[in-house]
Order: structure tokens, then sequence, then C-alpha cells
């Protein structure tokens, strides 16, 4: 039995470019292991993945983009031998260094990690232990975190006002809740480090018709552009745990109070926001405003009707 574990000497695993990236490889066996060397790759890529929803002409889209290296680095730990048994340590470093394509496939840039729907950026350490010939090698993955350099924000963060009334929604609303009349105005930082929360405030003017809840809810729009072809996709961000919303009124709320808006953004299901060549990853903030028609309806209504909507687009920076 052979093990292969990679361990970086920094427990957080996220680095920012320039810093050195260090750490130790353990091999464990318990009998001695012949080999043909042992090598280390650091490896950072953008992988596109397809839609499920994704046919046709933009399913090819999807498939004609291949993943792109954004970093690889490639060192021998030990040459051909042997190790004795018991576990043996191997020590490496290398600089977190964005590299300029010189014909080899690997672009210059070095963007922070992200965990999207259709995008994702990831960077790992990958260990190869060489076998004899037809003997399958024995390899190690561990993923570390990258972060960008830190941005400058103004002293005082500028706000963007919004408003919510039942002129401005495009769908449908019960003939209860549009006659009645609504309207909620409030306001959202227009940008936010990714690392600190998103605020602002929200204020129902008035509203004839009770509220059932005001949520807040993120998403993330994803963006692929190949020659003349794009596809956009817009999804709300979830965890295997639950959905990222926030509830800031559960149940009617008094009329003309501001009530705040504070909403902690998932570490690795966002990034600062992001343009390149062939994608692009911006996010957005829904205010949700559900109203509760249930004295006055006898009949369950589609939920949609129920609902008022407004969207935000978001800048996001690093802290």
């Amino acid at each position: 039995m052979v093990r292969v574990d990679v361990k970086l000497h920094r427990a957080s695993r996220i680095y920012r470019p320039s810093e050195v990236v260090d750490g130790v490889v353990t091999i464990t066996s318990l009998s001695g292991l012949s080999h043909q060397g042992i090598r280390l790759t650091a490896l950072g890529s953008v992988i596109i993945q397809p839609s499920p929803k994704a046919v046709g002409v933009i399913e090819s889209l999807y498939s004609s983009v291949k993943p792109m290296v954004i970093l690889k680095k490639a060192m021998d730990l030990s040459g051909a031998g042997k190790l004795g048994i018991g576990k043996s340590e191997l020590a490496f470093d290398f600089p977190l260094e964005s590299q300029s394509s010189q014909g080899d496939g690997v672009l210059g840039v070095l963007y922070e990690t992200y965990h999207g729907a259709y995008i994702n950026i990831q960077y790992q350490v990958i260990v190869e232990v060489v076998r004899g010939y037809l003997q399958k090698p024995y390899t190690a993955n561990f993923e570390f975190f990258v972060e960008g350099h830190r941005a400058r924000l103004l002293s005082r963060p500028e706000f963007v006002s919004f408003y919510i009334t039942h002129d401005t929604q495009n769908h449908f609303l019960l003939p209860a809740i549009r006659s009645g009349g609504f309207k909620v105005t409030g306001k959202v930082a227009t940008q936010c480090l990714v690392s600190e929360p998103l605020t602002g405030e929200l204020t129902v003017e008035y509203s004839k018709t009770p509220l059932l809840s005001i949520d807040v809810l993120l998403f993330r729009v994803e963006s692929i552009l190949v020659s003349d072809r794009s596809s956009i996709e817009r999804t709300e961000i979830q965890t295997t745990q639950h959905r990222i919303f926030h509830q800031i009124a559960d149940g009617d709320v008094y009329r003309g109070v501001a009530i705040p808006i504070y909403v902690i953004l998932p570490r690795l299901l966002t990034c600062p926001t992001l343009s390149a060549n062939t994608f692009s990853v911006n996010f957005e903030l829904c205010m949700k405003i559900t109203f509760d028609t249930r004295p006055s309806t006898q009949l369950e209504a589609d939920s949609k009707q129920l609902v008022a909507f407004e969207t935000l687009p978001v800048r996001l920076l690093r802290s």
C-alpha cells in the first residue's frame, strides 16, 4: 500500500501573486517503493462547463472552448530511485507568478479562484510518482486558492437608488395587488469588497396588500464569447446546503421604516467582477417582495403573481 499526500505550510491555502507557495509531499509505503522519478506540477486552469440546457448551436459553442491554462510550473522532486519503508518527505516551493505565453498555451494572467455554475477557475498542486513500464503512477492532487491584489475603494462608498412599484413590473400581478398599488424604495452599494458584506437599505413607502416576506437574492451572470457567438447564463448562487439568500423581513412591515440590507458573500462561489477575452463573470442583487393575499384569495395563485422584483448589478472587488 502506497499513499501520497500534499500539505501546504499555509493553513488557509490562500496566496496572492508574487508570493511563494511552499509545502511538503509525504509518501507512505509499507514495503518500500522503487520509482522512476517524482514530479510536481502547479497547474491553474479556466474550465468552461457546458450547460445542461445547451443544445444545438449553444452546445457547440461550449464544446469549442477548451480549458485555458493560466499557470503551469513543473519540477522534479526526485530522480529515479527507491523510497524506504515508512514515510518519506520531500519539500517544495515555487513563486506564484503569471507567465507570458511563449507558444506553450499558457496565458499570462492569474485570475482569482472561482467555482461557478459554468465557469471554474482552479489551481492545483499535482504530484506524480512515476513507476515502471505499464505500471500506473501514484498521484495526489491538492487545491490551493489564489486571491488578487487589493483594490482601492472610495472613502465613502457610492450607493445606487432603486424603487419598486406595480408600474415597474413586467410580469402579471394579481389584480388585488396591482389595483391597491405599492411602492418600495431603497439603496445598495454599487461596489463591494468580496471579503465584506454587501450593504444597503430598503423602505416600504406604502402597500395596500400586506407583505409576506422581503428577500435578497444573489445571482451570478456568466458569459462566454467565441468569435461572433455568445452565451449568457444567469443562475442563483447556491451551496450544497442551502440557497444564498437573506430574508430581511418575515411578515408584514411598518411603512416608512428603513430596513437594513446586509449580505455576506460566499468565498469560493464569488470572485471580483471579471472580464476576459472569451468569458466574463458578473453579479446581480435581486430584491424580492412577496405579498400575502391569503385573506382575499381562495384559490392558490401562481407564486410569480404574488412577487415583485428589482435587480441591480453589483461590482465586486478584492479587499
